[in-house]
């Protein structure tokens, strides 16, 4: 094949040697002018400089210094939350955006100071920690009883064992409260002019007084029963609320300069216009008086009853019909547990609870639930009322229909029944679904409106009605609810009267009502807890002795008991070191060591010592304080003049935490050992 000459590819050379002689040194000299010019050339162009993005010197969160302590229990006080109800909602908001919000305050509808009362009731403050609680729960004796504790729901020591029982410690702070309460319970003064009216003496309008007698108002209050505390009066039975706790802390409202007037219905014996004449403002607090029954076959017949009256006649009575007889019980709520537990205790030979929900379903605490069971109430789930049997009249017996599903896809409620048909044999039928507001005679003459369902008109968001002036709190606004749920609308209300009545703003620069959310932990398996880090248990009457009559089912904790578990309360997110040894039950080197004193009203951490020859920096320990107490430094250099200063005792671990060296010179030195001279950081 032959090839062509452009195919031929001569090698280059590179050399840096020139040709000898003459010819050598002309390719010298063109070199260098060809380089002078290359030169040249650049230099008459402009420099290009490549810029990079400028790095921040940032410590990863990883990268941990030597501990130390921001406070410690015997030093430092665990800070109270005593803000006005005016601003409190923006002091809780504020806690809370800094982390500095313990779960069980801002879990309460009402963001009741439980940390405050454990701190208060271990260092034997106990009068001082039933007032603290009373500034948001204004009945703790009454809710110490019969709260349903969301407080205890988030109780971060559930993380650990078991939750602080802070519902009894209530309850104990009222009874040791009760023996200096005549001492402690001095009229408020009233330094304005004006004055409200509060229609109902139930929690939520006690609690309205309550603010409003404290910002110097004069509050006078119509109940019209003849015995105060509105559905905790009539509604809640004495096995769970005795009758002369609840007066008793409404004589000590009373005390405070609450003007109460019992037996005198508004609408009826006094017109509510002639309580707009008199005050300056005016608040309904009258909650649900009626009952509501589902208008099936035989719902008028002899022996239906609704739960409100059922639950009147056996708190008022003792007596509702029913002894040597059948009950049957709609509903599946708190109420219709309290209903079933009265029947027995009323007489009945059984009582039977039947729901549209399942098991896991009941809507009902399941401790309410646990504990009807035990006095001898059948429950009997899945199943919707069909129609009540009658004969001459008489109530003979339910007909139910099954009940396939209680709520749609989305959650709705929209239960679904199937074909199957059962009857039961009954001689009183209750109906527990729902209650219902009466205003027809308290609105007569006024210009309130009420919605199409009966419900009053109300802004939600600032509890204003359709009238100027006139005010609404607790279940008339909400619906059936909790106690420290209507006495967190009292709290509420009250804000808004207290605007209404300076002539300011009802909602500018008002914070409302956080609702804060927090971790919901897992039960924790405390079978390897030794039992002085447990909960107190509350004695109980037994079963077959309680059903009999209305003593009271829980008999509460003895004050070693409640000292005891007072000192367990964690304190969290005070920034205080409680001693809980939490960290060195955590700590993988077992590099610290925690001691405290619980002596009443002498509790206070004794030693701190974190060994740093032991410590990995791992940063658990940090991790799981729950006071937030124990925090990382920026004094990554650690510099020792000897061995033992590397043991960082409870002085040291006090020291600042700025700068960024760790010398341990606070540290005790072996005897004999000279002192180094101190150096402060270049």
């Amino acid at each position: 094949m032959a090839v062509k000459r452009e195919d031929i590819v001569t090698p280059a050379s590179v050399s840096n040697e020139y040709s000898p002689g003459a010819k050598g040194f002309l390719q010298a000299v063109r070199s260098l002018v060809t380089g002078l010019g290359i030169t040249a050339r650049i230099s008459t162009e402009k420099p290009v400089t490549i810029r990079y993005p400028a790095e921040k010197w940032t410590v990863s969160p990883r990268w941990r210094g030597a501990l130390h302590l921001r406070g410690v229990l015997g030093r430092d006080e665990i800070p109270l939350i005593r803000d006005n109800s005016a601003v409190y909602n923006s002091v809780i908001e504020d806690l809370y955006r800094t982390e500095r919000l313990p779960p069980c305050v801002g879990n309460c509808p009402a963001n009741v100071d439980a940390r405050g009362q454990g701190f208060l009731v271990a260092e034997n403050r106990i009068p001082e920690a039933y007032e603290l609680v009373r500034d948001r729960n204004i009945l703790p004796g009454v809710l110490g009883r019969i709260c349903h504790h969301p407080c205890e729901s988030a109780c971060r020591r559930t993380f650990y064992d078991e939750a602080v029982a802070i519902r009894p410690l209530h309850r104990f702070a009222y009874e040791e409260f009760q023996k200096v309460a005549a001492e402690r319970l001095r009229p408020l003064k009233i330094t304005q002019k004006k004055s409200v009216a509060v229609i109902g003496s139930g929690p939520s309008g006690l609690a309205a007084a309550y603010d409003l007698m404290k910002s110097g108002y004069r509050v006078v209050m119509y109940e019209r029963e003849e015995r105060p505390g509105g559905a905790l009066n009539s509604g809640v039975p004495a096995y769970r609320l005795p009758r002369d706790v609840l007066y008793s802390e409404v004589d000590g409202i009373v005390a405070l300069g609450l003007e109460l007037h019992c037996g005198i219905e508004i609408g009826k014996d006094k017109p509510l216009s002639a309580l707009q004449r008199e005050h300056d403002a005016v608040l309904l607090a009258v909650g649900l008086q009626e009952s509501r029954i589902l208008p099936i076959p035989g719902h008028d017949a002899d022996g239906v009853i609704g739960a409100l009256e059922f639950l009147w006649a056996a708190n008022h009575k003792h007596e509702t019909g029913v002894r040597g007889k059948r009950v049957f019980v709609i509903g599946g709520g708190n109420v219709a547990v309290d209903v079933a537990r009265c029947a027995l205790r009323t007489g009945a030979t059984e009582v039977r609870l039947a729901s549209l929900e399942s098991t896991e379903e009941l809507p009902a605490h399941p401790w309410e639930i646990e504990e009807a069971l035990d006095e001898g109430v059948i429950a009997t789930c899945s199943i919707g009322p069909e129609e009540v049997l009658t004969e001459g009249g008489h109530v003979t017996g339910m007909r139910v229909r099954e009940c396939l599903s209680v709520f749609d896809e989305t959650g709705r409620f929209s239960p679904k029944f199937g074909d199957a048909l059962t009857d039961f044999a009954c001689d009183v039928v209750v109906f527990s679904i729902g209650q219902a507001a009466k205003l027809d005679a308290l609105i007569a003459g006024t210009e309130l409106l009420v919605s199409g369902r009966g419900q009053l008109v109300v802004n939600g968001a600032d509890f204003t009605t359709s009238v100027a002036g006139v005010f609404a709190c607790g279940e008339v606004v909400t619906g059936p609810g909790s106690a420290i749920g209507s006495i967190a609308t009292g709290h509420e209300a009250a804000t808004s009267i207290l605007r209404y009545l300076q002539g300011t703003s009802l909602t500018e620069d008002r914070t409302p009502r956080p609702v804060p959310v927090y971790a919901k932990y897992a039960v924790a398996d405390v079978a390897g807890v030794e039992r002085s880090r447990r909960r107190a248990v509350m004695p109980m009457a037994r079963p077959e002795e309680r059903a009999k009559d209305f003593r009271p089912v829980e008999l509460g904790l003895t004050h070693q008991e409640a000292m005891i578990e007072a000192a367990r309360c964690l304190r969290c997110q005070s920034e205080i070191c409680v001693g809980c040894t939490f960290c060195a039950r955590t700590c993988p080197d077992y590099a610290i060591q925690v001691e405290r004193v619980d002596e009443p009203g002498g509790r206070c951490l004794t030693r701190y010592d974190l060994d740093l020859t032991k410590c990995a920096f791992c940063g658990l320990c940090a991790e799981q304080c729950p006071t937030n107490a124990l925090a990382h430094t920026g004094q990554y250099e650690l510099s020792f003049f000897h061995r033992d200063l590397m043991i960082f005792d409870k002085g040291e671990m006090l020291r600042p935490g700025d700068g960024t060296r760790a010398t341990g010179r606070d540290g005790i030195m072996p005897p004999g050992c000279p002192v180094p001279p101190r150096r402060e950081p270049s």
